[in-house]
């Protein structure tokens, strides 16, 4: 089995490791924090511990020139990465479990899953870099759908199956069953190579398998040449700047809703986990698939701008209706409805992302832009301390839906096409070469 032989298995193995991904997020950022808050902890207490569980997703800049950098070629080129990574994820959830329950001691438990999160930031460069590789650009949208739908999935299970097992067997068995799923999806790349004559494994029977040659060792300094080089255009300078402002209203409102459903709405951590979670997959996953096709149909940009927008729409309509708030319906439909819009928004931004990615260190340009989303999104958590302390939680809302919303200003100036002028210029031999996904007349994948 080989994922460049087969579109199924491309698609299930980076469906599996996206699952992968948002059952700890979903866990941490969802059960863990509403119990936490249930309990009395605060906007600012639970936006710092929260931002300490995410910060190692920042440190993707570290691992992309990395895993760029080095690998052991025969196993193809991210392979390696990805079961080394999943193997220390394992590890430290064994050490969490060694340590017994951590709930009354929140700043070793933060600490202890901020290790964990290094390792699975890893783990997500490597399945990002592994999809760039891997992913016909007629398959993008869609299989960016697919990928989104599948974290978003993870998360919905990860925050309410495991805030029920919490709510009956206490931390531990929750870890224990975070360590047993993600076992079980190490067997996807452990069975499956990228391309068929490579190794399974370091000491089975193999070799590099490679369209042209290249090494299994570049130099750092080329890495970040191609980086300068490839955020030299205006198009990705700007989406890059998207990215960091785009997060913060989603950074903000993930805190303020726990505190405000578990501690003035008389929500139950689990039923607020439940609803966030569980009841959230229908809409998720209708966001994130057709985010995706209709992102082939119509391009990325009204995808990223349907969604986000949407978003900010919701959290003005809540800020405007306080009457409502204690009203089940509404504001369980608040919920349900952002998660929607964020998985279609995010899908959006996932393949334009991965559309104006262009120099020969994709896994470190295409990290960036991811990096720098997971940057706004923290700053949010840590900035609901601030804002919280200034402003009631209806100006906050306000606040949410402004901040989501004005950076789709920007989307004017990010023109896939300009990428294809420096990627493909018209004097190059290459241009005059047939490129998968690209023709005389663009296809409408390639619109933005």
């Amino acid at each position: 089995m080989a994922l460049a032989d087969s579109r199924w298995q491309r698609t299930a193995t980076l469906c599996a490791l996206y699952v992968a991904q948002g059952v700890p997020w979903g866990f941490m950022t969802i059960a863990l924090i509403s119990y936490l808050t249930s309990q009395g902890v605060d906007d600012a207490e639970a936006g710092n511990l929260t931002a300490i569980v995410l910060v190692p997703w920042t440190f993707k800049l570290i691992w992309a020139p990395l895993i760029d950098s080095v690998t052991i070629r025969a196993m193809g080129r991210r392979r390696a990465w990805i079961i080394g990574a999943e193997l220390l994820m394992a590890v430290t959830l064994l050490g969490i479990l060694a340590l017994g329950d951590l709930t009354d001691n929140i700043r070793l438990l933060g600490w202890m899953f901020f290790l964990h999160n290094c390792f699975a930031s890893l783990q997500d460069v490597c399945t990002d870099a592994l999809a760039v590789d891997v992913l016909p650009p007629a398959e993008q949208g869609s299989a960016n759908g697919l990928m989104w739908g599948s974290k978003l999935v993870g998360k919905g299970l990860g925050a309410a199956v495991f805030a029920w097992v919490m709510d009956r067997w206490g931390l531990p068995a929750a870890v224990l069953l975070q360590f047993a799923i993600l076992v079980a999806i190490m067997l996807f790349p452990l069975l499956i190579l990228e391309r068929r004559g490579e190794k399974r494994l370091p000491w089975s029977a193999g070799a590099a398998v490679a369209t042209k040659a290249e090494s299994g060792v570049r130099n750092p300094l080329e890495v970040l040449r191609d980086l300068w080089k490839g955020f030299s255009l205006r198009t990705t300078l700007v989406f890059a700047v998207f990215a960091v402002i785009q997060m913060i209203g989603w950074g903000i409102n993930e805190i303020v809703t726990k505190t405000l459903y578990t501690q003035q709405l008389g929500w139950e951590f689990v039923e607020f986990s439940q609803v966030a979670g569980m009841y959230a997959i229908g809409p998720i996953l209708l966001g994130a698939v057709a985010g995706g096709y209709l992102s082939n149909r119509f391009g990325r940009r009204p995808i990223i701008i349907g969604g986000m927008g949407g978003y900010a729409v919701c959290a003005l309509t809540f800020a405007a209706c306080p009457g409502l708030w204690d009203e089940r319906w509404f504001t369980a439909g608040y919920l349900l409805a952002t998660e929607g819009f964020l998985a279609a928004g995010s899908v959006g931004f996932l393949s334009m992302s991965m559309r104006i990615t262009w120099t020969k260190s994709s896994a470190t340009m295409f990290t960036v832009f991811m990096t720098l989303s997971n940057v706004g999104h923290v700053a949010g958590n840590w900035l609901v301390g601030p804002v919280r302390y200034w402003l009631e939680y209806q100006p906050t809302f306000f606040l949410v839906g402004l901040a989501s919303l004005l950076p789709l200003l920007s989307l004017p100036l990010v023109s896939p096409e300009q990428v294809d002028e420096f990627k493909y210029p018209v004097h190059s031999p290459a241009a005059t070469e047939p490129v998968p996904g690209r023709a005389a007349v663009l296809e409408p994948e390639q619109i933005g």
